[in-house]
């Protein structure tokens, strides 16, 4: 269907489009710059249009958070995928699939409706300890990583713990600190062509970045603890490194609040689906502070409601009066604008993900597309109120959300990863050899997701 949408004003910080009133028109599944016949005219006059939300954290399909939606509401698969649509989101990345899980999460994920869908595959470093501190080595292991890649249709590599421990003592020849581990990551980085996500601590960011853009540091609010690591993150940033906050959830305390709700990803720590009530004021300064383009809005923890959980962040940055009670000189007084804000939820969430396609309005771009009722005179300080959910939302030009409703239940989805080609090698038969489980069983099928689509 060929579509006009005719009186919004578009918020586009790859274009430079700062609520300019123009058209925007789609093609099939593409925006274009102009159309003959529409076949049909969408009315935005008094609402911004903006690119579809693209989520780097949404942690919806991680192992045992089944357990979570059985004593704490957490909402189901098919309630996620409408939340997050609702909400003006096409995108959901789910950052902890691992060799043992990767069938689970992709069945997890083949269930949420409506919006598209990726993951980040954990590395377990134990599996490449010796490998790693021999770096004429790398070449193996860069192809490894690739092939695993590829068999758990993942689209990048994430590393919780950047650093090998045993706790046993006659394990310790096989140790590998902090520091080794991002000196062999960076060259990996350079000559194979690979990206990696930390997850941000005080020790990353305490260590220098030789390859800033090698590295995407996630969750870094949690990280910043005091002036000095704000400093240390707010320079990692100016490198290059991107970046997303990980606020904590502003919702109230589950019912599992002080329980521990632990999961062995293979790591030296547990992840912990339910950890204590968070500090918001890390994230929150950090997103303040950071004047440049390398931060992204996440949450760190499982997202309960998009709907709920969203708009009051949205809130606090947009908007000082909004902001929790603190200290007056704890906080910045800059407030995010509504071009800072679709940067931070759609612009570089598509970058730092590989999506060149999404993020933004221009020609060529696929027509994910969200209408917010905004009147131009309404002050920051409400705009919780009308980002809580879309007027209207366009997935591949396909309307999805029109009136607030959703139309189109059975709109078509996808799974992205990255197609590597890459060769089974050596290092990956031993790896494998360990398992309790037989190798193959650990890939995904290709009849396993609704759609699959590969990224080169």
């Amino acid at each position: 269907m060929n579509i006009k949408i005719t009186g919004g004003r578009l918020y586009d910080p790859a274009q430079g489009l700062d609520g300019v009133q123009q058209d925007l028109f789609i093609k099939g599944d593409r925006i274009v710059s102009s159309l003959q016949k529409p076949d049909r005219v969408i009315s935005a006059a008094g609402r911004v249009v903006v690119p579809g939300g693209i989520d780097l954290r949404g942690q919806v399909a991680t192992y045992g958070l089944n357990f979570l939606r059985l004593w704490n509401g957490f909402p189901s698969l098919e309630d996620l995928g409408r939340l997050y649509a609702a909400a003006g989101y096409t995108h959901v990345h789910e950052p902890f699939l691992t060799l043992y899980t990767a069938g689970y999460v992709h069945r997890q994920l083949a269930a949420i409706p409506l919006v598209d869908t990726s993951a980040s595959l954990v590395l377990n470093l134990r599996d490449l300890d010796n490998y790693l501190k021999s770096l004429d080595q790398l070449e193996e292991v860069a192809q490894t990583l690739k092939s695993l890649q590829e068999k758990t249709r993942s689209l990048d590599f994430r590393l919780l713990e950047p650093f090998v421990r045993y706790r046993q003592s006659f394990y310790s020849h096989r140790t590998l600190d902090t520091a080794k581990t991002l000196e062999a990551l960076t060259r990996l980085a350079r000559e194979f062509d690979l990206r990696f996500t930390l997850e941000a601590s005080p020790e990353v960011l305490e260590l220098p970045c030789p390859e800033p853009r090698a590295f995407h540091l996630a969750v870094l609010g949690r990280a910043v603890t005091d002036d000095r690591l704000l400093e240390l993150a707010l320079a990692r940033l100016a490198e290059g490194v991107s970046a997303d906050l990980g606020f904590e959830s502003p919702i109230a305390a589950t019912p599992l609040d002080g329980k521990p709700v632990k999961i062995d990803l293979g790591g030296y720590y547990p992840l912990d689906l339910n950890p204590a009530a968070g500090d918001l004021l890390p994230a929150l300064r950090l997103a303040l502070a950071h004047q440049g383009p390398g931060l992204a809005f996440s949450l760190g923890g499982p997202v309960r409601n998009p709907l709920k959980e969203f708009p009051p962040l949205f809130s606090w940055l947009c908007d000082r009066r909004a902001r929790p009670l603190v200290d007056a000189q704890a906080l910045p007084d800059r407030e995010f604008s509504l071009m800072d804000w679709v940067w931070a939820t759609r612009t570089l969430p598509a970058k730092i993900l590989g999506l060149g396609d999404r993020g933004h309005l221009a020609p060529g771009a696929r027509a994910d597309v969200a209408l917010f009722e905004l009147p131009p005179e309404i002050p920051p300080a409400s705009w919780a109120k009308y980002f809580g959910q879309c007027h209207t939302l366009l997935k591949a030009g396909e309307t999805v959300i029109e009136n607030y409703e959703l139309v189109a239940p059975k709109t078509p989805k996808a799974t992205y990863y990255r197609r590597r080609g890459a060769k089974e090698g050596p290092l990956l038969s031993e790896i494998c050899q360990y398992r309790s489980i037989r190798p193959e069983n650990l890939w995904v099928p290709e009849e396993l997701g609704r759609a699959w689509v590969g990224l080169d």
